[in-house]
């Protein structure tokens, strides 16, 4: 889902990755905590289950809560926290925008939005989004009114 926040004369909207794109590092650490509990024939020790299924936990919280994409009046970034970085690709250089899922994102309503560049090139990839086809739709609506001139800093009364 986007948020929509005003920062001084700019609107940016701001989305962050869904919590069911994680859907198959759930099952991961279940399998991981359980497995071992369940059929000690596995060999791995309990403790050790618990501490690979933690691991992955963290990991995922990481990756769903360390990173966050942003549509500004500019263009588009990509912020990551930690490790910190960010990506950004400015409106005239958007090219095409593309929307990948496979089979499991497709039912579990996630995917990712790729940016290409003028001439076809990918320059940004935001990951693990809910409803990618409405983030498409969205950042298509955004674009075409900071084309015509909507949120350019102009004063409107």
């Amino acid at each position: 889902m986007a948020e929509t926040g005003t920062t001084g004369s700019s609107q940016e909207a701001v989305w962050r990755p869904s919590i069911r794109a994680f859907f198959v590092y759930y099952v991961a650490i279940a399998v991981a905590v359980f497995g071992p509990l369940i059929n000690p024939a596995v060999g791995v020790p309990p403790w050790a289950g618990l501490v690979i299924g933690l691991l992955v936990l963290g990991l995922v919280f990481l990756r769903m809560f360390g990173q966050e994409y942003r549509a500004t009046p500019a263009g588009l970034r990509r912020v990551s926290f930690w490790p910190a970085g960010e990506e950004s690709l400015a409106w005239p250089e958007v090219g095409q925008i593309t929307v990948q899922r496979g089979l499991t994102q497709t039912l579990l309503n996630t995917g990712t939005v790729i940016f290409h560049d003028k001439q076809g090139v990918p320059k940004l990839m935001w990951e693990r989004l809910a409803d990618p086809q409405g983030v498409k739709a969205a950042l298509e609506a955004r674009r075409a009114a900071s084309s015509s001139g909507y949120g350019r800093g102009s004063a409107v009364g």
